[in-house]
């Protein structure tokens, strides 16, 4: 009787005990850039969006400024995104935003199911109100159309595992003071006052993977140490392998780009595809803080590209 009791209670420490969660790792991944400012192929915006290929499945993050360019540089680079079925938008600004009504439009022609499902934090439609009165949330105005071509934006109200190893953080909590975002004087109007608009629903992806966390960000509004450490809560607490995408560092002084440049460091950085709005000067500042090279980071182009065990293809115009 005695030992019935023991194999019980043993029993019900088992089954009683929290479970621990196995993160997943993602084992090929790809991400090329589709959007920003230098191209080797293509056309150059002030924009940003990247193809992510991932263990067979393929997501679109963010869609460029111009409506069309997305569409004209995949063309160039030989890409067929109409095999696309989820996007990833990472905040509402509309050089992040601006290509979703044609991608949808146009490639739904060839798969009714391209660019159907759009992935966003829950609070990316906020008002955020100018001095003009307006509302200048760059994803709202498209709301209605895009769903009217049969889209669906999935709203995250928290960090999503979108596949095995595969992370959508959602709006990342600000531990670190960076103020990683432009001063263009929107507000939040509350009810104790008009608040600054920090972006707050900035999300990134974050792949785990055997080498460490890669790092895809937009624009890193959040800040990309905030970042960086929220993937590693989420998804796997592992050095930072890489990071991709935009940081907004680009109107930062030497003081702030140094101590990003350090805590990236820390954090075990080995590739840095930066682009977009981290600026050419803060990229050769990372850079040096980091001790990469040309090779290991150098500045980023419409069809370069990084690649899990391979590294960074830098393209012809940073090589």
């Amino acid at each position: 009787m005695m030992f019935k009791k023991i194999l019980a209670f043993i029993f019900f420490l088992i089954i009683a005990a929290p479970t621990v969660a196995v993160a997943g790792q993602v084992k090929a991944l790809k991400v090329t850039v589709l959007s920003t400012m230098l191209a080797d192929q293509g056309v150059g915006e002030w924009g940003y969006s990247a193809l992510v290929e991932v263990d067979g499945r393929k997501f679109l993050f963010d869609t460029g400024s111009n409506p069309d360019v997305v569409l004209k540089n995949a063309k160039s680079l030989g890409i067929n995104l109409s095999e696309v079925e989820d996007v990833v938008i990472s905040h509402n600004h509309d050089d992040h935003t601006g290509g979703l009504i044609l991608l949808r439009r146009e490639l739904m022609k060839q798969n009714p199911r391209s660019m159907s499902r759009v992935h966003v934090s829950a609070n990316i439609f906020q008002s955020r109100f100018g001095s003009d009165g307006a509302d200048h949330n760059g994803l709202s105005p498209l709301r209605n159309e895009f769903e009217n071509l049969g889209g669906i934006f999935v709203l995250h109200k928290s960090a999503k595992e979108l596949m095995h190893g595969v992370w959508f953080t959602g709006s990342i909590p600000r531990i670190h003071p960076e103020t990683n975002w432009s001063t263009d004087g929107l507000k939040f109007r509350t009810a104790a006052g008009d608040i600054t608009d920090n972006v707050p629903e900035d999300a990134a992806m974050v792949f785990s993977t055997t080498e460490g966390l890669v790092i895809l960000t937009g624009c890193g509004h959040a800040g990309i140490i905030n970042i960086s450490e929220y993937g590693q809560k989420i998804a796997k607490a592992a050095p930072v392998h890489a990071v991709i995408g935009g940081i907004h560092l680009f109107a930062k002084s030497d003081a702030v780009v140094d101590w990003t440049g350090e805590h990236l460091h820390r954090l075990g950085v080995k590739y840095l595809l930066a682009g977009h709005c981290t600026g050419i000067e803060a990229t050769w500042r990372l850079r040096s803080a980091l001790g990469l090279t040309r090779k290991t980071a150098p500045i980023s182009s419409v069809g370069s590209s990084f690649t899990l065990g391979q590294g960074v293809y830098p393209g012809n115009i940073a090589r």
